[in-house]
């Protein structure tokens, strides 16, 4: 009898788990499709109005294309986006050279005042962006440097090299020494060590947070907007578009931004994670 009244027990204790975790997980998914909802109605919203024959905001006429065929013939716009990817993908090499070193010097090298060294690095990050756009802005003007496309570059480096070297930093950290101390033991010098052995298990983390800085410079607004002069980027001109109202040419350019930062996303979330760094045999 005892052992029935266990397995009773046992049955409707296990029951009443399942309730409960059916239930939280039930809740769980429903707050994620809101959460979803909120973020995601807006684009589709955006990308449903730049295919309007009108330029009306409010209600959706016939579908078209002018908009986007309109965006090729923008003179203006077009130079904006190439002064866009211009600076985003300058800014990136130069951060991926420092910031790849950086994560070699904060793994590796034993100093005082280490931590608060890596600290200081990712203020760029965690500051506000209109924080860090006025220091520089009134560190320019006290050296008497004019605002061009130099000082906008200097910006994009400044917050996205700490993405790099964090990113890097943290793949050597998962790694260790163990494979490049085996290729010394077997004669290889220390370059070759790097290129052959550490490089090609790192190389993942470099395109993973290259492809997220690229993604951060290229949509940057703040800090461009207080070190651009004549020399405009692509947030920046859309900025000064929507000055005069919202236009299915404003959503045009926003769903092809949109687009690249999906693409940017999709390859990001590729060459991040711990399976990159399996080594192939």
């Amino acid at each position: 009898m005892k052992e029935k009244n266990n397995k009773v027990l046992t049955r409707a204790g296990s029951r009443d788990l399942k309730e409960k975790k059916r239930f939280k997980v039930s809740f769980l998914g429903v707050y994620s499709i809101i959460v979803y909802l909120f973020l995601y109605i807006p684009l589709c919203v955006v990308v449903m109005f730049s295919f309007s024959s009108t330029k009306s905001t409010v209600a959706f006429s016939s579908f078209t294309l002018q908009w986007y065929a309109q965006l090729f013939k923008d003179t203006g716009l077009m130079q904006a986006l190439l002064h866009s990817l211009q600076v985003s993908l300058t800014a990136v090499f130069i951060a991926i050279v420092i910031g790849t070193s950086g994560a070699f010097f904060i793994v590796r090298g034993k100093f005082p005042g280490k931590r608060l060294f890596m600290t200081l690095s990712q203020l760029p990050l965690i500051l506000p962006g209109i924080i860090v756009g006025i220091a520089l802005l009134i560190f320019f003007i006290n050296l008497k440097v004019s605002l061009s496309m130099f000082t906008i570059l200097i910006g994009h480096v400044a917050f996205t090299t700490p993405v790099i070297m964090f990113q890097v930093a943290s793949r050597l950290q998962r790694l260790g020494t163990t494979y490049e101390d085996a290729a010394k033991d077997l004669g290889a010098n220390p370059f070759k060590a790097f290129f052959l052995i550490t490089l090609p298990m790192i190389k993942t983390a470099i395109i993973g947070g290259s492809l997220l800085a690229f993604a951060i410079s290229f949509d940057e607004i703040i800090i461009t907007y207080f070190l651009t002069g004549t020399w405009s980027t692509l947030p920046v001109y859309i900025y000064g578009m929507m000055r005069f109202g919202l236009s299915p040419q404003v959503y045009a350019i926003s769903t092809v931004i949109l687009v690249l930062s999906f693409v940017v996303i999709f390859f990001m979330a590729k060459f991040t994670g711990t399976r990159a760094e399996e080594v192939k045999k």
